[in-house]
């Protein structure tokens, strides 16, 4: 996240609490508006935003999403025998075989 073209498009973006939205608790509704450099607004409006249990994500992409934010700190061969290990856990002997695979380094 300290990535110079990370930074540079993070700093394109502003977040804007709603407190209409807020009061819609438990529900996770998101407005997204988009500002196009010809000034064009685009405008959607999602009800259940991505990965709750009214829109979930697919098995495909929660692995992705793990593997995005393990492979940085845990390396990307721990991370895949992790999420392997994770997704068969009910064949997995003893559960305590999953702490070298949590463990930097």
């Amino acid at each position: 996240m300290q990535d110079a073209a990370v930074l540079r498009q993070r700093a394109k973006v502003q977040l804007i609490a709603d407190e209409a939205l807020d009061k819609l608790h438990p529900a996770r509704v998101s407005i997204v508006e988009v500002t196009l450099a010809d000034g064009t607004k685009l405008t959607e409006r999602v009800e259940a935003v991505r990965g709750t249990a009214e829109n979930p994500m697919t098995r495909e992409e929660v692995v992705s999403k793990a593997r995005d934010l393990m492979s940085p700190l845990l390396g990307a061969a721990k991370s895949g025998k992790l999420i392997d290990q994770i997704l068969a856990l009910e064949t997995l002997p003893d559960v305590r075989e999953l702490r070298p695979l949590l463990q930097r380094g």
